[in-house]
């Protein structure tokens, strides 16, 4: 055994205790924000730990299947109030990203190029881009960027819980579990045409094709149930870790400068996002919880898993995130062209 392959495994010892951990002390979705938590500690303490990109990919797979069999008539019947939601979240995105901005350029001593891009919700691959191009301190954004993720993924569940935001626990897919001899099948057709997206660059590949092909089999009614509940559970685990490993690099006086910036950028976009998503809920008549995690700052593998544990509609927070990463993708390079030639 290698090494490498050798910390992969170390690493998903550490995330399984972190998923043990995070059950004892009742945290929500403690499958993933246990290990995310507890690899990061370690992994900003020194400790070496690594990921595999195959086996994240695949739990990407197996989250996006799992978030497809949540899609129901019901859920697809509110389509008709998306795009008024889908506008909100666009004024959202800039009143973030400006307020930000601003935060960081004027308390925290950044520039206006790295404010921007350290305060992108989404669209990571992009802004990380741009950042080792030359654009803003590369330093700077990589550490607001993973340590606003885990902030977000830490704190927003239990806010959730705590004000009893939950989604339903008796939608009927829950009650029904997927036979066993499907998943190869289900999985592989994913995977194919996960392959396929990532290969045309198409944002978070594997979590929109599982979500596809899985939607699909449901709507058909070639599949019933939802996956297999310790399957979710590792792959909650492997993304969990995932996400903790991105701290990897990063060295203690770099988080001690930014960890208040950080702080500080989430609380401002959290009350933006819950201030808007409070709007949209009461004027469309849609869960306020849902509506907040879908215009919340973090990644859309993260937040889908979040959703699909809170038991929020699947595909309205799916189609929320895609579109915010596709929309910034494409502008945000845009934006900081004209600020390199003014």
């Amino acid at each position: 055994m290698t090494t490498s392959t050798r910390t992969v495994f170390q690493t998903l010892f550490f995330g399984l205790v972190g998923a043990g951990l995070g059950t004892w002390i009742g945290l929500p979705v403690a499958p993933l924000l246990g290990s995310a938590i507890l690899v990061s500690i370690l992994t900003l303490s020194g400790v070496r730990t690594a990921s595999s990109a195959a086996l994240r990919n695949v739990c990407f797979v197996i989250l996006g299947c799992s978030l497809g069999a949540g899609i129901t008539p019901e859920n697809l019947a509110l389509i008709g109030r998306w795009p008024l939601s889908l506008v909100a979240l666009a004024l959202t995105v800039v009143l973030m990203m400006y307020t930000n901005t601003w935060l960081l350029a004027r308390f925290y001593g950044q520039s206006v190029e790295t404010g921007l891009l350290a305060s992108s919700p989404g669209a990571l691959s992009s802004v990380l881009a741009l950042a080792n191009s030359g654009y803003g301190n590369e330093r700077a954004v990589i550490v607001l960027q993973g340590l606003r993720l885990i902030l977000v993924m830490s704190v927003l569940p239990i806010i959730i819980e705590g004000l009893d935001l939950q989604g339903s626990n008796n939608m009927a897919y829950l009650q029904i579990t997927m036979p066993y001899t499907l998943l190869p099948s289900l999985l592989g057709i994913a995977l194919i045409l996960a392959l396929i997206l990532d290969k045309f660059h198409f944002p978070a590949a594997y979590v929109m094709a599982g979500l596809l092909i899985s939607a699909l089999g449901h709507g058909s009614e070639l599949l019933t149930g939802r996956m297999p509940q310790p399957l979710v559970t590792i792959a909650f685990i492997v993304i969990g870790c995932s996400v903790g490993v991105r701290f990897n690099g990063i060295q203690r006086h770099e988080l001690k400068i930014y960890a208040g910036a950080a702080l500080a950028s989430v609380m401002l976009s959290s009350v933006i996002a819950a201030g808007m998503a409070y709007l949209v809920a009461m004027v469309l008549h849609l869960p306020f919880g849902q509506v907040w995690i879908a215009y919340a700052p973090g990644g859309v593998e993260a937040m889908a898993a979040l959703a699909m544990a809170l038991h929020y509609d699947p595909a309205y927070i799916a189609v929320h995130h895609l579109s915010r990463i596709i929309g910034l993708a494409m502008l945000v390079p845009w934006i900081m062209t004209l600020l390199k030639r003014s």
